[in-house]
């Protein structure tokens, strides 16, 4: 087993570590940002927070794949944040468990 995932590990490429700490990074940065303008409903400080960062990451993969050619960058990119996405569902889906069952109890 322990073979296993020291083979494992040895596979991963340290790009996927440093994408998904940025990832994790931004997140962490942003949902405080996220909680206040859901606290005071400014849903169009959301919309103009979604549309900007949708168009950063359409221009920087637009100019990544036009420059190098190189997808692999990308696919990394989208690995991770299909993960970090996972992550977020599988704790969110424990915290709901947890909360249902402390108020049966």
């Amino acid at each position: 087993m322990l073979d296993e995932l020291g083979r494992l590990w040895k596979e991963i490429d340290a790009a996927y570590i440093y994408i998904f700490i940025t990832i994790l990074a931004v997140y962490l940065m942003i949902r405080p940002i996220t909680k206040w303008a859901i606290t005071f409903r400014t849903t169009t400080f959301l919309n103009y927070m979604m549309s900007s960062l949708l168009m950063l990451v359409l221009i920087l993969s637009g100019i990544l794949l036009t420059t190098l050619f190189d997808t692999v960058i990308l696919v990394a990119v989208m690995q991770c944040l299909a993960l970090f996405g996972l992550i977020l569902a599988v704790v969110h889906i424990c915290q709901q468990i947890v909360r249902n069952k402390k108020k049966r109890v």
